[in-house]
């Protein structure tokens, strides 16, 4: 894969104010995936909008790496329970208009 498309750890870790250790422990975790190419750590740009995410709430809650599966588990689950309260809203809608 072209470097030109991948975003360059180093250059996250500048922009976000955060330690590479920081991005390590999210990796060791699962949570993102980065990839090694000539030496340089890099992440897909796909994975951006995540990655962002672990950091705001590293920052701004103070909620340690290790932490971070646990977290993002529950936030995944609250989105799922609201798409399915509003299907459900959806069908009810459907046989009791208003």
């Amino acid at each position: 894969m072209n470097t030109e498309q991948l975003i360059s750890i180093r250059e996250f870790c500048v922009y976000h104010q955060v330690e590479s250790a920081f991005i390590e422990a999210l990796e060791h975790n699962g949570l993102i995936e980065t990839m090694i190419i000539e030496q340089r750590v890099y992440i897909h740009p796909g994975q951006l909008v995540r990655l962002e995410k672990l950091v705001r709430l590293h920052q701004d809650l103070a909620i340690h790496p290790d932490d971070m599966d646990v977290v993002t588990g529950l936030l995944e689950r609250i989105e799922d329970l609201q798409q399915q309260i509003v299907r459900l809203q959806n069908r009810l809608s459907f046989y009791e208009p208003m």
